[in-house]
């Protein structure tokens, strides 16, 4: 119940809250949970409007606001479902309702990482084809001799009700591997996901010991099923994502079992002993809000061991997790149609740095066989679903050019494949990596365009670069520096020009600097 001097103000900006600040709080639109967040983690203090004393101040979500158009009762309740706060808001001039939705109408949810995703709650088509993949997984692991089971939010929901929780929006899997070296992991990792191409499985790597098989449900949403590695470090689990703590194996094996939408799956020994040390004490009770936080230490030694270098890739996945809902630009940049207009027909590009892909879909329209190429492949569903249905030559891959690994494998695959005249398109790649990324990217251009063809390069530059802000995702660079890293890998600079943005051209917020930033263009070639 609301206790005195508990007060929640909603507004066109956000909520006003003078309540206890870790108190879990439900933001409802119309009837339907959008929303849950904690004052403390979501807003922050400040003096209060009504000089009542301190409130917190949580401003709507910024994927969340891009929803916000147009008229919506909006309830603010807590766990128990009291009412705190009820008001029809009108957000912006449109007298339609508000609709939270995806591009095909699917309802969304802000998950605990503050990203609107399709939710299990809402989506019953999910539930048996991710079950079905579930057991195809563990499948495979038992034929590679590794004992599979539930794990995180799946094994949470499975133990709590027998049920895949509503918020959640994916399934977990787990394995501890008889290796005694993170190498030793990494190497089993990559055999087993060698068989789990060979079962027909999409995968995707985003560590050294963890995968990521993507699932397909009944309405054709794709879904992830992670799967995590981990290793004993003498009596410590070292678990991914982020555990490295003390833990008895007997808690672990030999697995037991637990029904999960009425099916069985195996489980820990004694699941309720992961689950506490993956969610703390209070495990059984449900939080929308939760966010593991292990601390430094863990995250740390499991990064040297099995991330390699994945420097902003959270934030880049965030980014296009949202733009894949939002409505998809079509529009090509300007660098784009240069390229198209200097190049032979029939040139084959590649795009390095793809993003949503309207570049690569427009080159391949114009039929250049087009190969995308991108840290976060999250937004390029459109433009391959539309080019598949007109039939152009475009395809996108997933390639880490902070990788050396990757940068020389993709370089000598697409030099030996590409025939004829070939090109390499980069905007904004050199002014959102860092010089490892830089010199990978030209590794990889002296390779694909040795004896031939140009890299065009666009990207923000300046004499003296303002320094980035920690959730920039694109900053200013020295043009000097750039061309002195191609150089040194074989380059020639074969034409640097300038030019002053328009707003379609100014991307990532990049319209709020001031001043705005200038944009140059160079195109490079390898002899």
């Amino acid at each position: 119940m609301t206790e005195p001097g508990e007060t929640v103000r909603l507004g066109l900006a956000g909520i006003a809250v003078s309540t206890d600040p870790d108190r879990v709080l439900d933001v409802v639109f119309d009837g339907r949970r959008v929303w849950s967040f904690r004052a403390d983690q979501a807003g922050t203090p400040r003096a209060a409007d009504t000089g009542d004393g301190p409130e917190w101040w949580v401003p709507w979500p910024k994927q969340l606001a891009q929803h916000l158009k147009g008229v919506a009762e909006v309830v603010i309740r807590d766990q128990e479902r009291t009412v705190l706060a009820t008001e029809e808001l009108h957000f912006g001039s449109s007298d339609e309702r508000v609709r939270i939705e995806d591009r095909m109408g699917r309802p969304l949810i802000m998950d605990s990482k503050g990203r609107l995703s399709l939710p299990f709650e809402g989506n019953e088509d999910a539930t048996g084809a991710l079950l079905g993949a579930a057991h195809a997984v563990l499948g495979v692991l038992e034929d590679a001799g590794l004992e599979g089971f539930l794990a995180y939010g799946t094994l949470l929901g499975a133990v709590r009700g027998g049920a895949f929780i509503g918020h959640d929006n994916d399934v977990d899997l787990g394995y501890i591997s008889e290796r005694s070296q993170p190498v030793d992991v990494v190497r089993e990792s990559l055999r087993l996901e060698r068989r789990l191409v060979r079962a027909g499985m999409e995968v995707e790597r985003y560590s050294g010991a963890g995968v990521k098989v993507f699932v397909y449900d009944d309405s054709g949403i794709r879904r992830g099923l992670d799967v995590f590695g981990g290793f004993w470090d003498g009596g410590l689990l070292a678990f991914l994502g982020e555990i490295h703590a003390p833990f008895r194996r007997e808690w672990l094996l030999p697995r037991s079992t637990v029904t999960l939408e009425g099916e069985e799956f195996p489980a820990p020994a004694e699941p309720e002993r992961l689950l506490e040390l993956m969610y703390g004490p209070g495990w059984r009770i449900p939080d929308p809000t939760f966010v593991f936080d292990p601390g430094t230490a863990a995250r740390e030694r499991l990064s040297r061991w099995f991330r390699g270098v994945r420097d902003r890739r959270n934030q880049w996945d965030a980014w296009y997790h949202a733009a894949k809902l939002q409505r998809p630009f079509i529009k090509p940049h300007h660098v784009a149609r240069l390229l198209h207009r200097a190049e032979p027909a029939g040139c084959t590009v590649v795009d390095v740095g793809c993003g949503r892909g309207q570049d690569m879909a427009f080159l391949a329209s114009e039929r250049h066989p087009t190969i995308g190429l991108d840290y976060s492949l999250y937004a390029t569903d459109y433009h391959l679903e539309r080019s598949a249905l007109h039939g152009w030559p475009l395809r996108a891959e997933l390639v880490n050019f902070l990788e050396l690994r990757q940068v020389l494998g993709w370089g000598a695959r697409l030099a030996r494949e590409i025939e004829g005249p070939r090109a390499v398109l980069a905007r904004h790649f050199v002014d959102s990596t860092s010089r490892r990324g830089r010199e990978g990217l030209f590794r990889f251009s002296s390779m694909v365009l040795r004896g031939g063809g140009r890299l065009y390069l666009e990207f923000f530059a300046s004499e003296d670069p303002r320094e980035a802000e920690p959730d920039d995702l694109v900053w200013e660079v020295d043009h000097r520096d750039v061309a002195e890293d191609a150089i040194a890998l074989g380059g020639t600079i074969e034409e640097t020009t300038w030019f002053e943005p328009n707003w379609f051209e100014l991307p990532w917020r990049t319209s709020e600097w001031d001043p705005k930033p200038r944009g140059c263009r160079m195109t490079i070639t390898w002899a």
